[in-house]
């Protein structure tokens, strides 16, 4: 039962004013939870001008110590010959902290390319500096590149919520056994020029028997219990 807060007066269910006083009706109860009185989007463009504004102030404080180190390099030695190593090595750090906090992408999978495609420029600014795109190209860049759709996959893998967590664990597991023979093999060829499988096998083995008993065990019900059971999760 609901009364004007004017005059008193008793009210029906529905009433959108009083029919004495005309005053508004506001009951809590029938406030729709899924309108807020703020609007969302003001928080969103709060948010887009925090990002904005970090952009800008992160290249600016990005610039300062670039800047200065070049600076100083051509002054003091006549050149560029140690700067352009500080100079990359901050970009590559801006691009793996920076960037995950003040830009935004569609697609998470996207920080991961940018910190991968960071590392490989900076390593080929340290080859062509030293006459070393040689060490470059059959070595550094693969490496680099298979670390990069490792972590990809290992992100890939535990972003399966829909997966049961066992079955995304042997998953990341099988994942992590092709990245270290993938690991070795270009290794051996850098090396020997050719492949010989040696210590990859010793860590591919374990990791395989593991990723094979995770899906084992999710898919036997009974015995998951059990263990849950005794484990008393």
């Amino acid at each position: 039962m609901a009364y004007c807060v004017q005059c008193g007066v008793e009210l029906t269910t529905g009433t959108p004013a009083c029919p004495l006083c005309h005053t508004r009706v506001l009951h809590p109860d029938a406030l729709d939870a899924s309108t807020p009185e703020q609007p969302e989007h003001v928080e969103t463009a709060i948010d887009r001008i925090d990002r904005v504004y970090g952009r800008r102030l992160s290249i600016a404080l990005l610039l300062v110590p670039m800047l200065t180190v070049t600076l100083l390099d051509f002054i003091g030695g006549g050149g560029l010959t140690w700067s352009p190593y500080v100079t990359g090595a901050l970009i590559c750090l801006y691009c793996w902290f920076v960037v995950p906090v003040f830009y935004k992408f569609s697609r998470p999978y996207m920080y991961i390319a940018v910190d991968t495609l960071a590392l490989c420029s900076y390593l080929l600014l340290i080859a062509l500096i030293n006459d070393g795109i040689g060490w470059f190209v059959g070595l550094a860049l693969p490496v680099v590149m298979a670390v990069g759709l490792f972590v990809l996959g290992i992100f890939w893998a535990f972003r399966r919520i829909q997966s049961p967590m066992l079955k995304r664990v042997s998953l990341g597991l099988t994942i992590l056994g092709l990245f270290l023979l993938a690991l070795e093999v270009l290794t051996d060829l850098w090396i020997n020029k050719t492949v010989f499988i040696n210590w990859s096998i010793f860590a591919v083995i374990p990791l395989m028997v593991i990723s094979l008993m995770c899906l084992y065990f999710e898919r036997n019900e009974p015995l998951k219990k059990e263990i849950r059971k005794r484990l008393f999760l």
